[in-house]
């Protein structure tokens, strides 16, 4: 069997983008205190390390492990795991890429170093380190598989990883498929699942516009606020409980991302709220697939097609018998996400999940898209300042709509009410009454009534009354200076401002009459259009020109930028390569490195020796301690104790079984 010695040099042998991707499918506890090849190998060869990774492994993976407690010919390896388990060559191949990739297993040429190579081909069976066709294996010697000492010993703690048990156990039969029901019933199931399709999209969108209002904040140490969750709840009309899932599936399509001031719209979230529902959907699911776990993919594309309930579960259980708790705990938030997209009914999954997993996320869409209602481009407009959209309004006229409106309900059906606060923000973002009236009239299948008019009228007419701007250079004066002031609030008539300063509302801006027709404050321009606006003054925001912009996001107090720290692995996967280079000193240190390793696990080692002479000659030794430029041991051949100084080592091995 290997040892750490050997997973060491196969370790010092790795680029670092092929260490850091191997290292992804495995836990390496206290990465901080790794220093090099050899602490790596064994940290990666622990037990509790050891243990993790095992239950993550599928039963043909352990199979096949189990076959390499000896080393062995590949071709004999193979054939030992077929008959054990009536795999084929192509189940084993890939297993054994598997196990490489998560440095379980030592692959090897017969009479090469297993420490120079870390890509080692499968000569036997044609297939090169890499999973590709090999190009040329009429010169390499048959390979090795070998597992670590410590890994065969790991396996042997548990019983039910004997090979007899992993072996003996068959997979559960698969007692219904969704392909099995009739064309009738599977048009009712698609159908239950169709409210939940579009309940979705609408939930994601409603979240996505309230951290466009206002960021959601999130803790310290993590977590959204309870108050931020009730309030992305109630936008979205879910429960508090469903805030945290939605938001996931959300970031994963990059819709929201978390910011310094909290939770924000991400970058695809403005093309996102204007494409149609079934391209919503697709983002949605699209990305949720992409960050599904390996475990439960593995799991999906054997058992697609069956309930997804507890037949599922217990497949996955037997898949990975190693597994424990987490099989319980990842299949559960599977299937708790796989409900929250309309994927399955009653634990079966939809005609569109099965399409989702068998033939892709465009195949899928089509699905969805035949089962989701029209949208609709008019509703009913009401004397009380009420939209009643009696379908799913197209989203390029929903977004328009909410510019002028606040939406009461959401759903198949919604309901929107127009208010005099959004027609203000409207017309500050360029729209005017004469726009308003026209877009409202193209909509409206009972036209205009008379209150809503009036009210964009009015508001109209009395918008930018109030106007707010930053204090540019030309306007501080010593008043200005004295006061501390960085914005100002004019208006055209004294009695307006005369509102204004006493106002008991607005004392939090501070604001000081500076003369009849402007006021200052200490408090930016942005602060001073959002206070004056929640107070329903008709207030315009204007530029260092007097001209009007686009009313800003309201922002939160703005927290300090977490700093930026070092992945840890990325850090790992440095000090690796800087202590595995080929220069004199680290070749040196490195070989010295190697007989200590040796010399604690008490292994024998094949030592290379340089003479004088410019010829070389190996001595077999079991190394029992290394120190003042020397190494000590066995010879195991004369079984005498030798001591041979460092410099005249030049290569150390594990000696051929």
């Amino acid at each position: 069997m290997a040892s750490a010695l050997d997973l060491a040099g196969v370790l010092r042998a790795l680029d670092a983008e092929t260490l850091r991707s191997r290292l992804l499918g495995r836990t390496v506890p206290r990465p901080n205190t790794v220093k090099d090849a050899f602490d790596l190998a064994e940290t990666l060869l622990d037990r509790a390390s050891l243990r993790e990774v095992l239950s993550r492994l599928d039963r043909v993976s352990l199979i096949a492990l189990r076959t390499t407690a000896t080393a062995a010919d590949a071709a004999l390896v193979i054939e030992r795991a077929e008959a054990a388990f009536d795999l084929s060559t192509d189940d084993v191949e890939a297993a054994f890429d598997r196990l490489s990739e998560r440095l379980l297993v030592l692959l090897s040429t017969d009479g090469a170093d297993s420490t120079d190579s870390s890509e080692p081909t499968h000569a036997t069976t044609g297939i090169d380190g890499t999973g590709s066709p090999a190009t040329d294996t009429t010169t390499s010697a048959a390979p090795t598989a070998t597992a670590f000492d410590t890994v065969t010993e790991a396996l042997d703690d548990d019983p039910l990883l004997t090979l007899a048990r992993l072996a003996g156990i068959r997979p559960p039969v698969v007692l219904e498929a969704v392909e099995q029901l009739d064309d009738e019933a599977k048009a009712a199931h698609d159908t239950a699942s169709a409210e939940r399709l579009y309940a979705i999209v609408v939930e994601v969108a409603e979240i996505v516009r309230a951290v466009t209002d206002a960021p959601a904040r999130e803790l310290a140490r993590g977590g959204l606020a309870l108050p931020e969750s009730r309030r992305l709840a109630e936008a979205a009309r879910i429960d508090v409980d469903d805030v945290a899932p939605i938001l996931v599936a959300a970031r994963a399509a990059s819709l929201v991302e978390l910011g310094p001031e909290g939770w924000i719209p991400g970058p695809k979230a403005e093309a996102w709220l204007l494409s149609t529902w079934a391209d919503r959907w697709a983002s949605l699911v699209s990305a949720w697939l992409d960050a599904l776990p390996a475990e439960v993919r593995t799991v999906l594309a054997q058992r697609s097609s069956t309930s997804w309930g507890e037949p599922l579960r217990t497949f996955s259980e037997w898949l990975f018998p190693a597994g424990g708790s987490w099989v319980v705990e990842r299949l559960d938030a599977f299937a708790r996400a796989a409900e929250l997209f309309g994927l399955t009914s009653g634990s079966r999954p939809t005609s569109a999940a099965v399409a989702l997993l068998g033939d892709g996320v465009e195949a899928a869409t089509e699905i969805v898209r035949g089962l989701l209602p029209q949208p609709i481009d008019q509703v009913y407009l009401q004397h009380d300042l009420t939209v009643v959209a009696p379908g799913p309004l197209a989203p390029d006229l929903d977004a328009r709509l909410r510019l002028i409106a606040d939406v009461e309900s959401a759903g198949l059906a919604a309901t929107y009410r127009i208010t005099e606060t959004r027609i203000q923000a409207a017309l500050s973002s360029g729209e005017t009454a004469d726009s308003l009236r026209e877009f409202l009239t193209s909509l409206s299948s009972t036209g205009i009534p008379q209150p809503v008019d009036y009210l964009l009228t009015e508001t109209a007419d009395r918008h930018g009354r109030y106007r707010v701007a930053e204090l540019g250079a030309a306007d501080l004066d010593p008043q200005a200076t004295s006061f501390g002031a960085v914005s100002q609030l004019r208006a055209d008539d004294p009695a307006l401002l005369d509102t204004a300063q006493v106002d008991q509302a607005l004392r939090p801006i501070g604001l000081f009459r500076a003369g009849p027709l402007v006021m200052l404050s200490r408090f930016d321009a942005e602060t001073v259009y959002w206070a004056l606006l929640d107070e329903r003054y008709p207030v315009l925001l204007e530029d260092a020109d007097r001209r009007p912009t686009r009313p800003p996001l309201r922002r939160r107090p703005r927290r300090s930028a977490p700093p930026v720290g070092v992945d840890p692995l990325v850090a790992l996967v440095e000090r690796v390569q800087a202590s595995s280079g080929t220069d004199d000193d680290t070749e040196r240190a490195w070989i010295s490195r190697q007989l200590d390793s040796a010399a604690h696990a008490r292994l024998t080692v094949l030592i290379t020796l340089a003479h004088a002479d410019g010829t070389t000659s190996q001595l077999t030794m079991e190394p029992t301690g290394v120190g003042g430029g020397r190494v000590r041991g066995r010879d195991r051949k004369s079984d005498i104790e030798r001591t041979l100084p460092l410099s005249s080592i030049v290569a150390v091995a594990t000696p051929p079984a």
